[in-house]
């Protein structure tokens, strides 16, 4: 049968108890410090739900693309004077 070293972690955010991978913990100091108008706050230990959405407001305040998604793709826009048809298919007028 094979082993696996965990720990068990309450969370200083949400406190809610789990056990995560010791790989998955960090070695020694807080996990997270925020600093905002002069307010520090501290958090020596996230469970995986909070670790995953303080990352996400992390990459959204530095603005930071997710690598997982591909850029935006731009349709290009109808040039002026050619017409459009009906749902985009063709150009054929009724007459």
């Amino acid at each position: 049968m094979a082993r696996r070293q965990v720990l068990e972690v309450t969370c200083d955010r949400c406190s809610k108890t789990e056990t995560q991978d010791v790989e998955s913990v960090p070695e020694k100091g807080d996990e997270l410090e925020v600093t905002f108008h002069g307010q520090t706050v501290k958090y020596a230990d996230l469970c995986k739900r909070c670790r995953g959405a303080c990352e996400n407001y992390f990459k959204s305040l530095t603005k930071q693309p997710d690598a997982d998604e591909e850029p935006e793709k731009k349709e290009e826009a109808t040039p002026p004077g050619k017409p459009q048809g009906f749902l985009g298919m063709g150009g054929k007028k009724a007459g």
